[in-house]
């Protein structure tokens, strides 16, 4: 599943860390940037089911305002300089099958200086798509529309470049994008859409598009941090109906996990747990020449994992790879992975979403409640 973009996402939330992290006192405020910017790409023929896309070329074009960090104070806790904004993007998929989407997303991008003219940058966006030709059985054509089966999806976006300063206002970035629209399993068929792009986008900085110099601290302050302790909830809601092609309809899911996590760098920790869920499941009978029904499987459903976290202020991302401890159904593997973004509402209390995928194929969103102790 393409969600495994965000392994990358290394950048803290500049605009809340103070509130949670004495270290950090924002030095000077963050200047406005504004860009446009073309795409040009290809789809990504992920698995079978999704071959009648193959050699589409998507194109598109976009606008962003976003606020870019510049101080000393916010280098010295993350050793770049982080951008945060929205984007607004239009693509046409260059195929019949797909039709057209408008994304609206927020993204966080760190930037790195190489030299006074010349930049370094990653960017990890995410918000939502509406698409305007998802799978319809009444059309020949929309049946072959695999790839997603509802107008408005999550989106995601990773990219990376370089920048280039061609004035003392005006850049230029040029860079590469992988992007995925898919809905965790709403409403199937959802083999979800992925497809790789080139960018270039020109922006215009009010106040001066280059960045200062300055020299890396090496302060190692969370060292003596504690191991965090914290138990969460998880509540999965009714998904549609797949018919025989996947034989089972999930009613919904409930059930809760309990991890440790260890703060090992600025903006990084290692994170250990366990979770257990039921996992109510309408499934379809078996045909009948089949003797018994293959998608034997536990109510509950449990698991062991291990993962890293990116801390971004009173943003957390957290990435896990898991596996069963539990019977399950042999429409997955024993590995599973789940990608979690949680937001600190204090010290203690957070509340987040994340989707739990098993290699290529998207099992569920799920809502999460959290208490750290």
């Amino acid at each position: 599943m393409t969600i495994r973009i965000f392994l990358i996402l290394t950048l803290i939330s500049f605009k809340s860390v103070a509130q949670l992290t004495p270290e950090f006192k924002k030095s000077s405020p963050s200047e406005t940037v504004y860009g446009i910017r073309s795409d040009y790409g290809t789809t990504i023929v992920h698995t079978p089911a999704v071959k009648q896309i193959g050699g589409a070329k998507p194109f598109g074009f976009g606008f962003e305002y976003s606020k870019q960090a510049k101080d000393s104070a916010t280098y010295h806790l993350c050793s770049a300089f982080p951008r945060v904004g929205i984007q607004m993007q239009y693509y046409h998929y260059g195929t019949a099958i797909l039709g057209n989407s408008f994304m609206a997303s927020f993204f966080i991008q760190p930037v790195y200086r190489l030299s006074h003219r010349v930049n370094f940058f990653y960017r990890a966006s995410f918000g939502f798509s509406y698409s305007d030709n998802p799978f319809n059985p009444n059309s020949k054509i929309d049946t072959l529309n695999q790839n997603y089966s509802l107008r408005i999806n999550p989106y995601l976006q990773i990219t990376s470049g370089f920048g280039i300063k061609l004035s003392k206002n005006l850049s230029l970035d040029a860079s590469g994008a992988l992007n995925h629209i898919s809905n965790g399993n709403v409403k199937r068929p959802n083999r979800g859409l992925n497809w790789l792009t080139g960018s270039l986008s020109l922006l215009y900085t009010p106040n001066g598009s280059a960045l200062p110099k300055f020299r890396r601290t090496h302060d190692k302050f969370w060292q003596n941090r504690p191991w965090n302790i914290t138990i969460g909830s998880m509540y999965v809601g009714k998904q549609d109906y797949a018919g025989h092609t996947a034989a089972y309809q999930r009613m919904y899911a409930l059930g809760g996990f309990v991890e440790a996590s260890k703060q090992i760098g600025r903006i990084h920790a290692f994170v250990t747990g366990i979770q257990a869920y039921y996992n109510d499941l309408k499934l379809d009978p078996p045909a009948s020449d089949v003797p018994f029904s293959p998608l034997k499987h536990s109510s509950v459903l449990a698991g062991v994992y291990v993962g890293h976290e990116f801390l971004m202020g009173r943003f957390i991302f957290n990435q896990i790879i898991g596996a069963y401890i539990t019977p399950h159904s042999y429409l997955y593997t024993n590995l599973f992975h789940q990608h979690n973004l949680r937001y600190l509402i204090d010290r203690h209390w957070q509340a987040g979403f994340g989707l739990k995928a098993h290699e290529s194929d998207a099992d569920f969103i799920c809502l999460n409640a959290l208490y750290r102790l």
